[in-house]
């Protein structure tokens, strides 16, 4: 694997799991975009250049940005204090391991 790849990929899952992690809407919004545009550089480490910009443009320039504007026209002003974490966090990550090692397996 080359270090451009191995650079793309690192920002990718990054910005994926700051996306699944981070409690602040707007900041989760901007995380999918750096997502997008991880997936956009990849593509264009494949030498994928329509595939890439196509992304670029509509993810990126679109998506992203209209996700950005709904969540500001319509959220609340004050965040909310529940717990976030449900009770059964357990036994989510024993079925999300038997998925990911039964698709392992298949592959």
């Amino acid at each position: 694997m080359s270090t451009p790849f191995l650079l793309i990929a690192v920002l990718t899952i990054a910005a994926a799991v700051a996306t699944m992690t981070l409690r602040n809407l707007i900041h989760c919004a901007l995380a999918v975009a750096v997502t997008f545009v991880g997936l956009a550089a990849m593509y264009l480490n494949l030498h994928a250049q329509f595939v890439g910009f196509a992304q670029i443009l509509v993810y990126v320039g679109a998506v992203a940005i209209l996700i950005v504007f709904a969540v500001l026209l319509t959220r609340g002003g004050e965040p909310s204090t529940d717990v976030v974490f449900s009770r059964s966090w357990f036994a989510g990550i024993v079925i999300a391991l038997a998925v990911f090692g039964l698709l392992a397996w298949a592959v």
